[in-house]
C-alpha cells in the first residue's frame, strides 16, 4: 500500500487520527469517574455525553 504524501492526504490521515483520538478519549475519561468502575467490571458503556479532554485539546492544536 501506497500512502498518498500530498497535502491534502496528509491531512485527511491526521485529521482521521484526531477523530479518532477524540473518541477514545471520551470514553476513557468516563471510566476514570469512580461511579463508573462497575460499569467497567460488567464490560458496559456508561451513557452520554462524552465529553473530550484537554489531551484532546492539546492534539487539536498540533494539527492546526
Amino acid at each position: 500500500m501506497t500512502s498518498d504524501s500530498s497535502p491534502g492526504g496528509r491531512l485527511d490521515r491526521a485529521l482521521a487520527s484526531l477523530r479518532g483520538l477524540a473518541v477514545g478519549d471520551a470514553l476513557g475519561s468516563r471510566f476514570f469517574v469512580p461511579v463508573n468502575y462497575p460499569l467497567l467490571k460488567r464490560r458496559e458503556l456508561p451513557s452520554g455525553p462524552w465529553r473530550w479532554t484537554d489531551d484532546t485539546e492539546m492534539a487539536s492544536s498540533v494539527v492546526a
